[in-house]
């Protein structure tokens, strides 16, 4: 991690934490600070500082917030939907979320036979550490907005959407190009991931009557998180 994050709920009135996990280890063992040495550390939507190391003891380090640092990293103004993917993919895309700060991602089963997902630790607890592996990666302070759509039709969270709805499909009519182009903040864009296995006739019709946007991110079947990552370049880099 090139950041630490530091919550700020566990500063102290004078604003020093002392760190006791895997913060902790990272500091001494990988970093192989020592008292006195600053620290990049990462607030969660408060901002980015230097932190000085006080001390570092065998199980511990104290470190003591200093100054404020510029921002690092401009967030993505974007809204993601996911089709529910598998766990392993889930971490992958949680971190790259917290990596280029998005505003939110929303996770909803479209297919039966992924209902059995949601038992996994990854969406009942873990999901907050693979965010935030991001965020100590890239120095983001924003943390995305979660929504696990559990108990909820997904075609309804779509219909509610107070936005622009862009789902991706490699059939799509329109190319990243013309997307690019066409996303700005204030139109809070939505792009809807839909399954690995494509999109249902049916679906594409609900789609179609709604006149939602359909794009393409090229003419192959890309694994959710393949896709994801694409889609955060293409817009990232301009």
């Amino acid at each position: 991690m090139n950041w630490i994050i530091v919550r700020e709920e566990e500063l102290n009135a004078e604003k020093i934490v002392s760190l006791r996990d895997k913060r902790h280890q990272h500091i001494k063992s990988i970093l192989k600070k020592n008292p006195g040495d600053s620290l990049q550390v990462v607030i969660p939507n408060l901002g980015n500082f230097f932190f000085r190391i006080i001390e570092i003891h065998e199980s511990y380090s104290t470190l003591e917030k200093e100054k404020s640092l510029q921002t690092e990293l401009e967030p993505l103004p974007i809204h993601c939907f996911f089709s529910l993917p598998r766990p392993q993919t889930t971490k992958k895309i949680l971190h790259l979320a917290g990596a280029y700060g998005i505003q939110s991602l929303s996770f909803f089963a479209t297919e039966t036979k992924n209902k059995e997902y949601w038992t996994s630790p990854v969406y009942t607890k873990e999901w907050i550490d693979w965010i935030e592996t991001g965020m100590s990666q890239t120095g983001n302070n924003r943390t995305p907005k979660i929504i696990f759509g559990q108990n909820q039709n997904w075609k309804p969270y779509l219909e509610s959407w107070q936005g622009e709805v862009i789902v991706l499909d490699r059939m799509g009519d329109l190319d990243s190009k013309t997307m690019v182009q066409s996303i700005g903040s204030e139109k809070q864009s939505l792009f809807v991931f839909g399954p690995e296995s494509g999109w249902k006739p049916d679906d594409l019709d609900f789609f179609s009557k709604r006149n939602y946007l359909l794009y393409t991110l090229g003419r192959i079947n890309l694994r959710t998180e393949f896709a994801f990552s694409s889609l955060l370049y293409l817009l990232f880099k301009n």
